[in-house]
């Protein structure tokens, strides 16, 4: 399928994809929900072949389909600093987010990544809601996933839980793995009873699945590049320390050197693909500077 984005409207054609199915299962294919499902229909904002659609009318391959979208506003406050933005297209914004700050708060708060995108988004004349698709940690640097669409954010909310939008992470961890090593880890995780802030390895924890390998060595320390096949809390971190290789300056799970600044857990890649064209898309973080010690 091809679309175009104009005057605030999607513009669908080539639906031989979708040929056969009624308007109603189309939107159900993109996981809109039920309520936006309802009043879509109900305002009269999806139409077929330019003539408003019912929910029943059948889909041909030649047809065009046309969504009003709903209006929108910012929903954040603005911060005095908008975020750094590696990739936007019309459905997906990707922002670096720095070490040191939350992905979001209470939407009247600031200091926030979402308040950095909010600011970005009044700079550029965008009245879109902030949504988030999944989120850092506080001392985690790198790549964060936001949908522009809120129509659309069940989406990718699927995708991600489906594992189609995958994650990779460079940690900096003490001691020299073999360079090359491969590794998958799988030991559940779950909350630390006797400090909550915490997470631990446990046998009644949740799954959890995070795939290694050693990219290099130097003095001391490992860049290891994670795959994440499930989204636990501190994950990657406690992995890692379980299996002897504990990320640097990681107050949890690790322990304090000075042979890194900050904490070495970076979010350096995203990989998904376009909710219409299905085309790949792959970006990596340009802000990430310190890797280059490893080079």
């Amino acid at each position: 399928m091809k679309y175009e984005i104009k005057f605030n409207q999607i513009n669908i054609n080539e639906c031989k994809a979708v040929e056969g199915k009624t308007v109603v299962e189309f939107l159900q294919l993109f996981k809109v929900s039920k309520k936006n499902i309802h009043t879509l229909f109900e305002d009269k904002r999806v139409k077929l072949n330019h003539e408003i659609a019912s929910r029943e009318s059948i889909i041909k391959k030649e047809d065009s389909i046309t969504i009003q979208l709903p209006k929108e506003e910012i929903d954040y406050a603005c911060d005095n600093q908008s975020a750094q933005i590696v990739y936007e297209d019309d459905f997906v914004l990707i922002a670096h987010k720095d070490a040191g700050i939350i992905v979001h708060d209470e939407k009247s708060k600031l200091g926030t990544l979402a308040n950095q995108v909010a600011t970005y988004y009044a700079q550029t004349n965008q009245n879109l809601p902030v949504r988030y698709i999944h989120r850092l940690d506080e001392e985690t640097e790198g790549l964060v996933f936001f949908s522009k669409i809120s129509l659309f954010q069940p989406w990718f909310d699927e995708e991600l839980k489906e594992k189609k939008v995958k994650r990779f992470y460079y940690a900096i961890v003490e001691g020299e793995m073999k360079i090359g090593k491969k590794q998958t880890i799988c030991k559940p995780i779950g909350r630390n009873r006797h400090d909550a802030k915490k997470m631990i390895i446990a046998s009644s924890g949740k799954e959890a699945i995070t795939k290694i390998q050693c990219i290099n060595s130097k003095n001391g320390l490992s860049l290891i590049q994670c795959e994440l096949e499930t989204g636990r809390t501190h994950q990657i971190r406690v992995h890692l320390s379980s299996i002897g290789y504990p990320i640097v300056n990681d107050e949890y799970y690790g322990t304090k050197t000075d042979k890194w600044k900050g904490m070495g857990l970076y979010a350096y890649k995203l990989e998904w693909h376009e909710i219409f064209t299905h085309e790949k898309r792959v970006i990596t973080d340009p802000y990430l500077k310190e890797l280059d010690y490893f080079k």
